[in-house]
């Protein structure tokens, strides 16, 4: 109920604030009361009291554009002063009388001239003394500059003797010769067309429709269709296909030469894209190399098997660098990181020659400033390191970086993944302190020890921990 009254209020407050607009034989009628007189010629209006002395007069404006487009617009002059200003308003009123509905407007709409006491002379005075506009001149000038767009289209088709023919064909007689470098394709969706000028490949260069031509470059022009051999085949070739020439237009001034132009500008644009990508992927993978745990070159030695010394350039992969990069189907297997050491060194005849040294031979290498890491396999988590967890072959090897070294013990970390590892002089293997179970770490460990030391007395996810428990070790355990 409370919703209904609601109703029936907004209802009432909206028919309470219109108000009856009628003339009658030159008389202004609001809600049935005589406020002045109208007296009306080719949409100039002339405004007077009731004792028909002229106060200001309305124009209203209606203009179209060549390219389709309407331009509407008020004039309002007070007579006492003869002084003029123009407005862009919203049109208020659906009778078939103009002369009602200039009245409604500004009656109803954002200027109220028009009032049950009569005309506001105040708001005319108001409405003319400020904010100044000319939008007769604004037309004008919008007039000129479309026409003289137009011209220009059709000056660039004939300077380049281009034209359409009665089929759409664009042909270029230029240099005596009879060229088709293109066509315009006509479709019909009811009563309206759209038109399509395609370059001898197939691409589109532009599409028009609702008066608007879209190139494919997104520049747009306001074109009004007019009587053409597509749209009508009986229709000559005259003045009237000017519309499709002037579509022609426009896209030449845009720089389109048709023919295959649009082409080879995509495909031209296709391969920059193409190498711009290879080299923002190149930039990318340089990134990520200088940020990973791999090396690249660098000055060093490596001790292989038998003891040899073989100093050089120290090569390897402990991890990918490839990540979140769309390259193709290229991808990098992690089977080999970390299990190959490349070196790079001189030989008799003075040639640099590369030599593959893999981690199951025990191989150590170190790099000039100092850094060592030593092949090695591990015991309590075989396929932790990223080389093993896709290894196509039982070599559970792996190359760990030494953090310390301390009369055959050694803190050994994966480099890829900062993962602990321990070796002590008693084992062949070192042991992986990275498992989250607690349980199967300290089984793993008591086997890997074999001496009796407490488990919960150490902590074996740190470096510092790990040097406590390598002292207590070598008191306790021999």
């Amino acid at each position: 109920m409370k919703k209904l009254l609601f109703s029936l209020f907004i209802l009432g407050a909206i028919y309470s604030s219109a108000q009856e607009i009628d003339i009658k034989k030159g008389k202004i009628l609001l809600d049935k009361k005589e406020i002045g007189l109208v007296d009306g010629k080719k949409r100039v209006y002339t405004f007077s009291d009731l004792q028909n002395k002229p106060l200001f007069s309305i124009k209203y404006n209606l203009e179209s554009l060549p390219n389709g487009e309407v331009r509407k617009w008020y004039t309002i002059t007070d007579l006492s002063t003869n002084e003029s200003n123009e407005f862009i308003t919203e049109e208020l009123g659906s009778s078939l009388s103009l002369e009602k509905n200039t009245v409604k407007t500004f009656t109803e709409g954002e200027y109220k001239i028009f009032k049950t006491s009569g005309v506001d002379q105040e708001v005319i005075k108001q409405l003319v003394s400020t904010n100044k506009k000319d939008y007769t001149a604004d037309f004008k000038a919008e007039l000129e500059a479309i026409k003289k767009l137009e011209a220009d289209a059709l000056k660039i088709t004939g300077e380049n003797s281009i034209n359409v023919d009665k089929k759409g064909n664009i042909i270029s007689t230029k240099n005596n010769e009879n060229k088709f470098i293109g066509t315009i394709k006509i479709s019909k969706n009811g009563y309206a067309n759209t038109y399509e000028i395609v370059e001898n490949n197939g691409l589109i260069v532009g599409k028009w429709s609702d008066n608007t031509l879209v190139l494919d470059n997104g520049k747009k022009f306001s074109l009004k269709e007019s009587t053409n051999p597509l749209a009508n085949p009986t229709a000559p070739l005259s003045k009237e296909n000017d519309f499709l020439n002037t579509m022609v237009g426009y896209a030449l001034l845009e720089g389109y030469t048709l023919e295959n132009q649009l082409y080879n500008k995509k495909l031209e644009q296709k391969n920059n894209a193409i190498q711009e990508n290879q080299e923002a992927v190149e930039n990318q993978i340089n990134e990520n190399k200088l940020n990973s745990s791999n090396l690249y070159d660098v000055p060093g030695y490596l001790i292989d098997e038998k003891g040899n010394k073989v100093v050089g350039k120290l090569s390897i992969n402990f991890e990918g660098v490839k990540q979140g990069i769309k390259e193709g189907n290229v991808q990098e297997l992690p089977e080999n990181m970390g299990k190959s050491v490349f070196v790079k060194a001189l030989n008799e005849k003075g040639k640099e020659k590369s030599t593959r040294y893999k981690s199951n031979t025990g191989a150590n290498f170190c790099t000039d400033t100092g850094e060592c890491y030593i092949g090695l396999k591990t015991i309590g988590n075989a396929f932790n390191a990223v080389g093993n967890i896709m290894s196509l072959s039982a070599d559970f090897s792996y190359f760990y970086k030494i953090l310390s070294e301390n009369k055959g013990y050694l803190i050994l970390e994966e480099p890829a993944s900062n993962k602990l590892y321990l070796k002590i002089p008693q084992q062949e293997k070192a042991l992986y302190l990275g498992n989250s179970n607690d349980d199967k770490l300290e089984n793993n460990f008591n086997e890997y020890i074999k001496c009796n030391l407490n488990f919960a007395d150490f902590d074996l996810k740190t470096v510092d921990g790990l040097k406590t428990l390598i002292e207590k070790h070598q008191t306790s355990c021999k």
